[in-house]
């Protein structure tokens, strides 16, 4: 009987030893996967924007085909590199880029320039009220 116990009381640790070894072990590799994927994911994000550039150097060709150029380069990046490629991850980061390079090089008109100058001066304005009215207090 006494047998009985010390071998229930040892298998009962074991087991729990085990699922707790077996659960870090499948959450270790599901992270690593993750990791993995994330990185590639970075490296062809990265890799798009020298695309970018030379696809900009096409000045007879459309939006859509600079994309395409850009999209297909992305690819071969991705097939060269051994890393899954998905179109719609990298035509979103394209998109993305393209977006910020608009607003970077953004050249506003002589009546744009006004009207932002005279909302930065009621931001300056309200600003400079809100901090006499603190100093005040």
């Amino acid at each position: 009987m006494e047998d009985l116990k010390i071998i229930l009381s040892l298998s009962g640790t074991i087991l729990g030893l085990l699922v707790t070894v077996l659960t870090f072990i499948v959450k270790t590799v599901r992270d690593a996967k993750a990791k993995r994927t994330v990185q590639q994911s970075i490296r062809v994000s990265n890799a798009v924007l020298p695309f970018i550039r030379e696809a900009e150097k096409l000045a007879t060709y459309s939006g859509d085909e600079k994309k395409a150029y850009v999209m297909t380069k992305a690819n071969q990046f991705a097939i060269n590199n051994n890393i899954p490629f998905n179109p719609t991850q990298v035509s979103n980061k394209i998109e993305e880029l393209i977006t910020l390079t608009r607003q970077v090089n953004f050249k506003p008109s002589s009546q744009e320039k006004s009207q932002i100058s005279k909302e930065i001066k009621q931001v300056t304005q309200s600003n400079k009220s809100c901090w006499l009215h603190k100093e005040n207090k």
